[in-house]
């Protein structure tokens, strides 16, 4: 009874990881010489930093206690940071509660309705109510149009380059209390970092699938998910069939209709997400930029999403230098995608320094590079029926990606509960199927 998984991220490695624990063997297929996916790491000028910037927050107990269970507990450094934004073409801070009453550019009485918008997302447990309803009218109606016009608008059109009128009210609902999830009792933003970056913890695992009986297969990319009488069969790779009861792929749907025979291609329903892709400038530099963990951009002549300088968690000692993050998410055929890294660095760096004018590129920077991904992040649509897919997806076929974490936004605690669920619904079948063999 073997389980092959298709990709080596935090939700494969997780799932075969529980898998394993059971008495399962796995086998884990990675495209790259290293695990991690998008969670992984990159040198950087010689030094290895995040491909792209991750945090915990206080309320991220699954990932906690799975570093604890891995033997990293004692590695997460948690500190108290700052949160910014940058608003008719000034910054300003929104790290307490006061703040946030004080926040420039709003009446007092929107400061309010502000306030009170978080409170009321916080104290919303039934979220169905909002699957359907379009996230404007929701956020006007609830919060009003100065917030919307002022704050909400230009930070939706930043994320989600210009397109969010097919959003459910879900998002800004979810991060609402996500963000929440970054306050200690003062008020003030707190979040962790685990020693050497999440990259560690897929490593932790993937040694642990391993003492476990388990199989690591990195530099090995799947080609096809075949299938006999409607069922999956394994898969192929390197040119060769490696045979399995069941295959988990963690792949978006885009990636994954390229590998599925036609049968079980017909077996799955459409796709009901669009996807975000992503452009992001990290660079090493020799002194802190920005005040702030995260910089949120609501004045829209920057044409960036924030800048993220990650060495207000992350120990500057570990990366030698300070760590900026200049992200710009984009549609998937954004031309954004296509510019050279050079101009994509300059461009960008060139506005970072128009945000912080004692940043210099030439002088402050030891090194940068571009990554991006054309399709990063799943974007569920207001109204659109079976939005979360069934993970037992066909016969032998268990699909499960970062389109499950739906209401959630994408981060390591909704993957790792994704995991978690891909392993309560197929272990019992797994059981079901031996009990079965062994009778016979």
């Amino acid at each position: 009874m073997s389980v092959g998984i298709v990709g080596g991220g935090l939700l494969g490695l997780t799932a075969g990881y529980r898998l394993a624990q059971r008495g399962v063997p796995v086998t884990v297929y990675e495209s790259t010489s290293r695990l991690g996916g998008l969670a992984g790491r990159t040198e950087l000028g010689g030094v290895e930093v995040d491909r792209f910037y991750h945090a915990l927050t206080l309320t991220d107990q699954r990932v906690i206690d799975l570093a604890e269970e891995l033997g990293l507990g004692d590695s997460i450094r948690w500190r108290r940071l700052g949160v910014g934004f940058f608003q008719d073409g000034r910054l300003a801070s929104m790290s307490t509660p006061r703040e946030l009453l004080t926040f420039p550019g709003l009446r007092a009485r929107d400061r309010m309705r502000l306030a009170a918008f978080v409170a009321r997302c916080r104290t919303i447990s039934d979220r169905s109510a909002l699957d359907d309803e379009p996230i404007e009218p929701w956020t006007r109606r609830v919060a009003g149009d100065a917030l919307w016009e002022r704050l909400w608008r230009p930070l939706l059109d930043s994320k989600f380059d210009g397109r969010y009128d097919d959003l459910p009210a879900t998002y800004l609902w979810s991060r609402m209390r996500r963000t929440a999830g970054t306050r200690d009792r003062s008020g003030r933003e707190v979040m962790g970092w685990i020693r050497g970056g999440h990259q560690e913890l897929a490593d932790a695992l993937g040694r642990e699938i391993v003492r476990l009986g388990g199989e690591l297969r990195l530099d090995t990319t799947v080609t096809r998910i075949p299938s006999a009488g409607g069922r999956a069969q394994g898969v192929v790779a390197d040119g060769q069939l490696h045979i399995h009861d069941h295959v988990i792929t963690t792949l978006l749907r885009p990636q994954l209709d390229e590998l599925l025979s036609p049968e079980l291609a017909a077996a799955l329903p459409g796709d009901p997400c669009r996807y975000l892709g992503v452009v992001c400038v990290v660079a090493r530099v020799r002194e802190s930029v920005s005040p702030y963990y995260a910089l949120n951009i609501t004045d829209r002549s920057v044409p960036l999403t924030s800048v993220v300088e990650t060495t207000h968690v992350v120990d500057p000692e570990h990366v030698e230098g300070h760590l900026i993050y200049v992200p710009r998410y984009v549609l998937p055929d954004s031309p954004e995608l296509e510019r050279s890294s050079a101009e994509i660095t300059r461009d960008y760096l060139d506005q970072v320094r128009r945000m912080f004018p004692s940043f210099d590129p030439e002088r402050d920077v030891i090194a940068s590079q571009v990554a991006r991904a054309r399709r990063a992040e799943p974007v569920h649509r207001a109204g659109v029926q079976d939005r979360l897919p069934e993970i037992l997806a066909a016969p032998g076929l268990v699909v499960a990606s970062s389109a499950h974490v739906y209401p959630d936004i994408v981060h390591a605690q909704a993957i790792a509960g994704v995991a978690e669920r891909v392993v309560e619904e197929l272990h019992p079948r797994l059981e079901a199927v031996q009990r079965e063999e062994v009778a016979a």
